[in-house]
């Protein structure tokens, strides 16, 4: 009995010890940063109280990443600048980071209402069509990757900025070859290397793959639990129905493969 007790009390003192041995609340807890779970996933929080403030430039907008993301975005900014030559001027910058649900919200319906113009006016199409056209490049709401606080939009949201004689043509070449040292990758690569799935290329949009991976699984586990349920709560929710889940999963198949730096 006494040999029981002991190798008992062991065990439980080498798991105490062992950092990689946590329960599974406190796993959680540290991924959605103390928010509950589905209110993290779909950006239903205030970024102030829980991300980290991000000030890469003079712009006065306040850009907001998870604080891991912040830390690691702003050491890839200072190795780009130390590698760049000397005579480009860009720098990187961000135009968007973090966004909440009312936030993507506006986007959304703004261009569901055609008060945004698009690749094509909504005039005379069907709400399918209406969302078709905006799923091209808007994400609905609470299905946004810029939710999580490990997405990011830098310099210029047109691709033509970053190929053959753009002003970010460097920039992006650099990107490709280095970001996924710091943990970043495109999650919309070309379309035709996803199948023809999901949102349109968007060079611009980078993503820090060893958290946003994370969340991307948790966020499909709870959409097919029911726990995340968008019936309703914006202009043509319930036309996209289980179609967003095709959106949220088709992304760059390499961002799998970049883990934690």
């Amino acid at each position: 009995m006494y040999k029981v007790f002991v190798f008992i009390v062991f065990f439980i003192c080498i798991s105490c010890g062992d950092p990689s041995v946590q329960s599974e609340p406190q796993q959680i807890e540290n991924l959605y940063l103390g928010v509950e779970k589905e209110s993290y996933l779909t950006g239903k929080f205030n970024s102030p109280n829980v991300l980290s403030e991000v000030q890469p430039d003079d712009t006065s907008k306040d850009h907001y990443l998870r604080p891991e993301v912040k830390k690691a975005f702003l050491k890839m900014i200072t190795a780009f600048e130390e590698g760049k030559p000397s005579s480009y001027k860009q720098h990187i910058f961000l135009v968007s980071s973090f966004r909440n649900f009312s936030h993507q919200k506006g986007i959304w319906e703004s261009k569901y209402t055609g008060k945004k113009v698009m690749r094509e006016p909504i005039k005379d199409k069907t709400p399918e069509e209406i969302i078709s056209l905006i799923l091209e490049f808007s994400s609905a709401p609470g299905t946004s990757r810029h939710h999580w606080g490990t997405d990011f939009d830098i310099n210029a949201l047109e691709n033509s900025y970053f190929e053959n004689s753009g002003k970010g043509k460097v920039l992006y070449d650099w990107m490709k070859e280095n970001a996924s040292k710091y943990g970043f990758c495109q999650p919309y690569n070309e379309l035709a290397k996803r199948g023809g799935k999901g949102y349109h290329e968007e060079k611009w949009h980078w993503s820090y793959a060893p958290i946003s991976n994370r969340l991307q699984k948790e966020w499909v586990k709870s959409f097919r639990e029911k726990k995340i349920n968008l019936a309703g709560s914006f202009l043509g929710a319930d036309i996209l129905g289980d179609r967003a889940i095709d959106y949220v999963q088709s992304i760059n198949a390499d961002c799998a493969g970049i883990s934690l730096p």
